[in-house]
């Protein structure tokens, strides 16, 4: 008992106290202003810093934890469509002993997005939310949600 609670405390320890190895932002905005109803794509970035891996979007019922990415409620935008992400890697995983998809490197995701149909002009900052679960040969960080901001400029 003491040698599992001991485990417990090791793993919570190297989990808050390890640094994230992804890096999210956004990029590729519309690069005008838009009216509302406008759609256009985003495209969210990550960087994986060498040594580590993230998952697929793929759902999988039991292994690590796939990668999710929505727009943040109550903002003046919609995702439209399907994610468009890069190919993954198909790899081994031995730590879950199973097949997983995986990207390491530099990892790109196409948002479809939608202005809000009334909406003032102005500036609005469209939010992107990424849940994600990072690993490396030897551990796996616990699952974590990351946000990425990028200013819109809407007219009429």
């Amino acid at each position: 008992m003491r040698k599992l609670m001991g485990a417990c405390l090791l793993a919570a320890a190297l989990g808050a106290a390890a640094p994230d190895p992804v890096e999210w932002k956004l990029v590729d905005g519309p690069g005008r202003p838009l009216k509302p109803g406008a759609r256009f794509e985003v495209t969210l970035a990550g960087k994986i810093q060498p040594g580590w891996h993230i998952y697929s979007l793929k759902p999988m019922t039991e292994g690590p934890t796939p990668t999710r990415i929505w727009i943040t409620d109550g903002q003046p935008f919609l995702t439209t469509g399907a994610i468009k992400a890069s190919a993954p890697m198909l790899v081994m995983d031995p730590s879950f002993n199973m097949e997983v998809e995986t990207y390491e490197g530099d990892v790109s995701f196409g948002v479809p997005v939608r202005v809000a149909g009334s909406l003032d002009p102005g500036t609005q900052v469209l939010v992107v939310n990424v849940s994600y679960q990072a690993c490396d040969n030897k551990i796996c960080l616990p699952p974590k949600t990351a946000k990425a901001t990028l200013p819109i400029d809407i007219t009429r």
